[in-house]
């Protein structure tokens, strides 16, 4: 029996972010002055658990373009990207985000930013 494939959850919108900085500000924890986590915005909209930050990846350029120029070059991209480039029905964003195994989303949908939508992804050996 094959084991199921990890998930990616894609996310873009456009003009909500000034900068990188106020990207990574929305996506990454932070932590209190004595040194404990706080979960990020997207932490608690999402319910993110099992959290490894080298598997998110985020692009931002300067215009919003179509899904499949914003995410060029993304990992496993091959595998999904088509996919996700027909769910967006043409959308043109200026930020994206992917969220890769093993980090898990309980809500997705409940992102403020557009869930495109989840896709399984294969893993080259």
């Amino acid at each position: 029996m094959a084991a199921a494939l990890p998930i990616v959850h894609v996310f873009a919108c456009s003009g909500r972010f000034a900068s990188r900085e106020a990207l990574q500000a929305y996506l990454a924890p932070s932590c209190t002055d004595d040194g404990d986590a706080l979960p990020s915005p997207f932490m608690l909209e999402t319910g993110l658990t099992d959290y490894e930050p080298a598997c998110m990846e985020s692009a931002m350029l300067a215009s919003p373009v179509p899904l499949a120029q914003l995410l060029d070059g993304v990992s496993y991209g091959d595998s999904w990207l088509a996919q996700a480039c027909a769910d967006a029905q043409g959308m043109l964003a200026d930020t994206g985000v992917c969220v890769f195994a093993p980090n898990q989303l309980a809500h997705p949908r409940r992102s403020s930013l557009r869930h495109v939508g989840s896709y399984p992804y294969r893993v080259e050996d």
